[in-house]
């Protein structure tokens, strides 16, 4: 079994490689530690290339409120973002509520007007805790540079405004688009012992200023972990899993996977790098610390039949754990891919929010010990759960 000392040694391996952001030199030593580590356990690796147009966050990324007093705001590019020359300014207007990875967050936007009354930048205020980049959401301006400012600021910028006091800002980014970033996708195949077929997945890609011990190294390891235990006792369902690069990049990589995964169903049904007749998709991203466990998954059905699986778990390892179904799934991580093909999937998360694309996403026991539980669940819930109801592409979400 998984041990908590195992799984931090470990997690402290793949941070050692630095942000793991796709298409960089992080990510790649990071997909040939995790290659080694496999072989070594007796398992076969393919890569699956992901190409994607390539971005940079630049060295500069700032807000400075000049009026009504003056102060430095920590901000991020958000991914996508273009850049200024030099520093560009002017009046603060909210525009509102956005959402982020459709609805899954929902942060406060202010665009800022220059001279003439144009847009030279857009600010994006976080919905809870410090500033964090995240991915812009299609059809944003990329000419323009767009930072990410947390919640406490925004509310600052909302409360200025609300009260006609006219907020201007000062806005520096040398963010930019250009070439192409390259990595892969890893995968396992894992024989059973009896019927049935899933697929288990996890993104082990990061944002550019963060090594993401808990996003999403943490899942990355239980991946690992469950492989290694495979090898001495294979589970009962076949199961092929994957290690996603670009999640961040608006799930770049596993979208890929399921466009590749659909034309081989469509030139050989029944192929095992189809998903038609996968028996449901689990994906885990994010096990932080703490006792609150969120499942997300559809159809509804199989949302059930996973929250009555996870709390029989609980009950007998975990009592402290409390745990909550969301219905319908967020679509902010990988088994979004799969639930827009209209395949069964879960996602598993011990949400440590305030981490969330941080500096200080690094390994601690917390992280450790809930991947260690986390390797027993997900062999559980592969040898247990009955198939998924299928159901249709769900078209709009």
């Amino acid at each position: 079994m998984t041990s908590p000392a195992r799984a931090l040694a470990d997690l402290q391996q793949l941070v050692s490689y630095g942000p793991r952001f796709h298409g960089d030199p992080g990510i790649r030593a990071a997909a040939d530690w995790l290659e080694s580590e496999l072989v070594a356990a007796g398992l076969a690796l393919a890569r699956q290339s992901v190409r994607l147009p390539g971005w940079r966050p630049g060295t500069v990324s700032q807000v400075t409120v000049v009026d009504p007093l003056i102060r430095t705001l920590p901000a991020w590019p958000m991914l996508g973002s273009g850049g200024a020359e030099g520093t560009v300014g002017g009046r603060v207007k909210q525009l509102g509520p956005q959402g982020l990875w459709g609805d899954s967050q929902t942060w406060q936007r202010f665009v800022v007007l220059g001279g003439d009354g144009r847009a030279v930048a857009y600010l994006h205020g976080r919905d809870d805790g410090p500033a964090s980049p995240q991915p812009l959401p299609a059809g944003s301006d990329a000419q323009l540079p767009h930072l990410a400012i947390g919640h406490l600021d925004a509310r600052q910028l909302t409360e200025w405004i609300r009260d006609d006091r006219h907020p201007s800002v000062e806005v520096a980014c040398d963010a930019h688009r250009g070439g192409d970033a390259v990595g892969d996708n890893l995968i396992v195949d894992v024989s059973g012992t009896g019927d049935g077929r899933a697929l288990l997945c996890g993104h082990y890609d990061t944002f550019f200023n963060t090594v993401g011990a808990y996003d999403n190294g943490s899942g990355t390891i239980a991946l690992l972990q469950l492989l290694r235990e495979w090898t001495r006792t294979p589970p009962v369902r076949s199961v092929r899993v994957v290690f996603f690069t670009a999640e961040e990049w608006h799930l770049g990589g596993s979208r890929h996977y399921v466009a590749q995964a659909d034309a081989a169903d469509a030139l050989a049904p029944g192929s095992p790098d189809g998903i038609a007749d996968l028996d449901f998709v689990l994906n885990i991203d994010g096990l932080g610390r703490g006792s609150f466990l969120e499942a997300f998954a559809s159809p509804e059905t199989f949302d059930t039949a996973l929250h009555e699986s996870i709390v029989e778990h609980a009950a007998a390892s975990r009592p402290d754990l409390t745990v909550v179904s969301r219905f319908p799934p967020t679509t902010g991580t990988d088994d979004a891919s799969f639930y827009r093909a209209g395949v069964p999937s879960a996602f598993l998360t011990f949400n440590d929010l305030h981490r969330l694309h941080q500096p200080d996403d690094l390994p601690n026991e917390g992280i450790a010990g809930n991947v260690a539980w986390t390797v027993g669940l997900a062999r559980r819930l592969v040898d247990t759960l009955p198939r998924a109801d299928r159901f249709a592409r769900p078209g709009i979400l």
